[in-house]
């Protein structure tokens, strides 16, 4: 079973390594610049199967133009957003103890910048063992409609 991956991060570079890594590792990996192409997160009507996720994880930056990953995290839980809580990823330099009594709550994991790609790995991996091996995800056709990219 190949592992889907959404990865948002406005910093092409830290997106970039971020993505080469996991695809290196035999991930696939989707990337934004901003979470706000999701259509769950737009507004916009969502496209993809309500039945299914359209990733197995979700790695999200903290800081990012519009909306922080814990707006994104919050918004994606209330929509009915079907990865699952413990699948999401949050990176960044420095959280509120708030902020991080917040995510632990929402059962996501926290990764502080910097951090090396095995830390990651790590997280990933740990996140692949909750994923259910007969999963079914939205063709990843069907989610590229549904923010407008092309391919």
């Amino acid at each position: 079973m190949k592992l889907r991956i959404l990865v948002f991060e406005d910093e092409s570079i830290i997106r970039k390594a971020i993505c080469t890594f996991l695809r290196r590792k035999g991930c696939e990996v989707l990337d934004f610049p901003s979470p706000v192409t999701c259509a769950l997160v737009s507004g916009q009507p969502c496209e993809c199967p309500r039945e299914h996720a359209c990733a197995d994880l979700i790695i999200t930056d903290m800081n990012m133009p519009g909306m922080t990953g814990l707006e994104l995290v919050r918004l994606l839980a209330d929509k009915g957003c079907h990865a699952p809580p413990q699948n999401k990823i949050v990176i960044s330099s420095l959280l509120s103890p708030e902020q991080e009594a917040e995510f632990n709550a929402l059962g996501c994991h926290f990764l502080p910048k910097p951090f090396e790609l095995a830390e990651l790995w790590q997280l990933v991996r740990s996140c692949a063992e909750n994923t259910p091996h007969d999963r079914e995800l939205t063709p990843v056709e069907d989610l590229w409609k549904t923010t407008g990219h092309q391919q």
